[in-house]
């Protein structure tokens, strides 16, 4: 009698693997690759097509992404570029998802002064067209927020992935002596349309570069959408006291 339902167990044991195996190949058969680019992770290389105007994607909004500088001890001028690169795009079950990446930079460049201990004027946004930056004299801060798009019956839904980013300092005569690091989301939630707002709290990286995952709890959203990081790092000149802020903010929105 053990012997007969020994077999019993082992034979449903065996068909329930085999539905869910099954049920799998099902699921991948539901699936379809429609767009795969291999992701550019290079800083530089990036910061060349957001020079450029390269992007995947053009931004219907320019004001999301905002760069500036508080307090410089001398004059300088500051200059925003924004690049989004399309990673990857797969449709599920009549659901398209799109996987999308964007990186902003900020990039600050000292000019001469004849007193370093006295706040400057911050120059305008300068042109593409301009001399960029002197590395020798510059700070560069750029940011990186991951994002996916669904489309379903032409209705869009977004969710954050991930957020990372770090900062260059160039002139060796100024440190970076604190860096601070926030991000979230805010809009109506996918379904519910209830209005939510989630924040990581204030972090505090303790080297140049950061790189944090959103948490799975988060929901996407579906309208009034918000979702990015603002980066902040405060300098100071190694022979003086004076500090001044470098801010960089790179939001999603639709």
């Amino acid at each position: 009698m053990k012997k007969i339902v020994g077999i019993v167990m082992s034979f449903i044991f065996i068909f329930s693997f085999g539905n869910v195996s099954f049920a799998n190949s099902l699921s991948e058969l539901d699936s379809k690759v429609l767009y795969n680019a291999q992701e550019i992770t290079d800083i530089d290389l990036l910061y060349e097509r957001a020079k450029h105007g390269i992007s995947d994607v053009v931004s219907k909004n320019p004001d999301q992404n905002i760069a500036f500088v508080r307090d410089a001890p001398i004059n300088g001028t500051i200059k925003e570029y924004t690049t989004t690169q399309k990673l990857l795009a797969v449709e599920k079950n009549g659901v398209l998802e799109e996987s999308f990446k964007t990186v902003s930079f900020l990039v600050y460049t000292e000019e001469k002064s004849t007193d370093e201990e006295k706040p400057g004027l911050i120059q305008p946004r300068g042109s593409k067209e301009e001399e960029d930056w002197d590395s020798s004299k510059g700070v560069r801060a750029y940011s990186t927020v991951k994002y996916t798009r669904s489309t379903n019956n032409n209705l869009y839904t977004y969710k954050l992935d991930s957020v990372s980013g770090g900062w260059n300092s160039y002139d060796h005569g100024t440190l970076i002596i604190e860096r601070k690091v926030k991000y979230g989301i805010t809009g109506n939630a996918q379904g519910s349309g209830i209005a939510v707002s989630k924040s990581s709290g204030d972090l505090y990286p303790n080297q140049n570069t950061f790189d944090y995952t959103a948490p799975s709890s988060w929901p996407a959203l579906e309208s009034n959408v918000v979702m990015g990081v603002n980066t902040y790092i405060t300098l100071k000149r190694q022979s003086g006291t004076y500090e001044w802020t470098l801010h960089l903010q790179n939001n999603l929105t639709n």
